[in-house]
């Protein structure tokens, strides 16, 4: 018997039953976890999706038009229709166990009201670094603008160009109900439920950004692929902040539900 015989064959990992929905959360390196995904599902159908979560749409007549129309020319050009619903229906039809939706800013509640069965994929951030993210993000891309362009911008943006940190915060408290927790609101976690059972339930893969090597290699592991974390940044570091002790509090109080997803999350690696 040759040595080549005696090798025993390394198991497989068993193929996914279920639709996989890359759950993006905001500045939480959704960039690189799309491009991950894309690479990790490239012999699977990919079906697109834009953003289902609406924020400035949901306190500006003018901010839910622009929500809409950009929904709207997305789709056009992906699926030939600006329906969501008729895409919802074609994606329920077509999509079959190991295949992957990708896309925009998607919440999973939305996703799985329409498509079954589904788990996500996620990761998160720390919210004080995310928001910290979110500001310098927002505040620079606006600033590049033209006069013309700043005017249809999103509403976030214009008030992180408009404020120093400490007013782009007021202006988010303010609207507490609007921005607050997003990532549990990605991931569709109402603050009550049992992290566990939900994430037992709902999730096939999550992780944090901070140990995004480890994060990797697990999903790789599930999948029997070899994967690196691909480090997509669109951040720039100009006009970067470091939140003092108040700053975090705050972000911290608008953001308390996904302070304790972040925190079971870590602990739970």
């Amino acid at each position: 018997m040759s040595s080549a015989e005696n090798i025993t064959p390394a198991p497989q990992p068993p193929p996914l039953d279920f639709v996989s929905l890359c759950v993006r959360v905001p500045k939480s390196g959704s960039e690189s976890l799309s491009k991950l995904l894309r690479e990790a599902f490239a012999s699977r159908r990919t079906f697109y999706l834009p953003s289902t979560i609406k924020l400035d749409g949901s306190i500006s007549a003018f901010q839910n038009f622009r929500f809409r129309r950009t929904r709207s020319r997305n789709l056009m050009r992906q699926y030939g229709t600006p329906s969501i619903d008729a895409v919802f229906a074609r994606i329920a039809a077509q999509a079959t166990a190991g295949d992957l939706i990708d896309g925009g800013h998607i919440d999973f509640p939305t996703v799985r009201a329409q498509v079954q069965p589904l788990r996500m994929i996620t990761i998160l951030r720390h919210p004080v670094d995310r928001v910290s993210s979110e500001y310098r993000y927002a505040r620079a891309g606006h600033l590049r603008k033209n006069i013309v362009s700043r005017l249809d911008a999103a509403l976030n943006a214009k008030m992180a160009a408009r404020h120093d940190f400490d007013g782009y915060l007021d202006f988010l408290l303010d609207h507490g109900e609007t921005y607050g927790s997003i990532a549990s609101r990605c991931i569709g976690w109402d603050g009550a439920e049992d992290l566990r059972a939900y994430f037992s339930q709902n999730v096939f893969h999550s992780g944090v950004l901070e140990e995004s090597a480890r994060y990797t290699r697990s999903l790789g592991e599930k999948l029997g692929l070899d994967l690196s974390f691909p480090y997509t940044n669109r951040s720039t570091k100009s006009g970067s902040v470091s939140p003092t002790a108040s700053q975090r509090a705050r972000i911290e109080r608008l953001h308390a539900r996904d302070m304790q997803l972040y925190e079971w999350q870590r602990a739970n690696l």
